[in-house]
């Protein structure tokens, strides 16, 4: 199914891909295999898709999204829940509410206005979450400013750089300025950091790179804390 030019579709149950390559519309909340949005593109309700919700263009989802994978390469909005069961890829810009996938990648900018879940959270842009980002590997080389309430996972790293990357490959990956500021904790077993903001580190291993400010470091093992860093206090605990 083609929406080219201005046009618009009701909302309802297709049994097949739907491809914007125009200005359309469609009106209502709908069910499709594929949505694939590479002019301007709207769905005035939820999209339920087994398949890829790609937009290249700038689309707009009014409710939440189910899908199989998301890949945003232009610029996209979900007023609801943007959920995948493989994958999220942001290349370019993403606002929306909660996120929930297998594996988050970001090249570009997230903006989620709720919790962040995922099993490997890798960003090399930025990203924003009013709530927590959990994921048992965060890895986030800074490309930007980024932010969140509370960060939880296994292994946990933020670095302002890409380790053994050439110039073209760095300019590419994001590459790194900027801040994380974290409102509240960060917790996990493995956790390293740079750049970053916190009230609260909390791991079994933790490793205060350069340019840190944390008001309370908690460690069951091992702590290294940089002298180019400011750490209120730390103490070790029990496991």
């Amino acid at each position: 199914m083609n929406i080219a030019g201005s046009g618009s579709l009701p909302g309802g149950d297709y049994n097949e891909a739907i491809h914007i390559s125009g200005s359309g519309k469609l009106t209502g909340s709908v069910s499709c295999t594929e949505l694939h949005i590479a002019g301007s593109g709207k769905v005035e309700g939820d999209l339920s898709c087994g398949g890829d919700l790609k937009i290249s263009g700038s689309g707009k989802i009014v409710g939440s999204a189910r899908t199989g994978s998301i890949s945003v390469a232009g610029s996209g909005n979900i007023g609801g829940q943007a959920s995948a069961e493989r994958d999220i890829h942001i290349a370019g810009s993403l606002h929306s509410g909660p996120v929930r996938c297998s594996t988050l990648k970001i090249t570009g900018t997230l903006n989620a206005d709720g919790d962040v879940s995922a099993e490997e959270a890798i960003v090399r842009g930025s990203i924003h979450a009013a709530g927590l980002i959990n994921a048992e590997k965060v890895d986030i080389v800074l490309g930007g400013n980024s932010s969140a309430d509370s960060i939880g996972g296994s292994t946990i790293t933020v670095s302002t750089r890409v380790e053994n990357k050439g110039f073209f490959a760095r300019l590419f990956t994001g590459g790194g300025h900027g801040t994380l500021t974290v409102t509240n904790s960060i917790e996990g077993d493995l956790i390293t950091l740079e750049n970053t903001e916190a009230a609260s580190v909390t791991g079994r291993i933790v490793k205060i790179g350069p340019n840190c400010r944390i008001g309370q470091v908690y460690y069951t093992e091992g702590v290294e804390i940089s002298p180019e860093s400011n750490v209120d206090r730390y103490d070790m605990i029990n496991g």
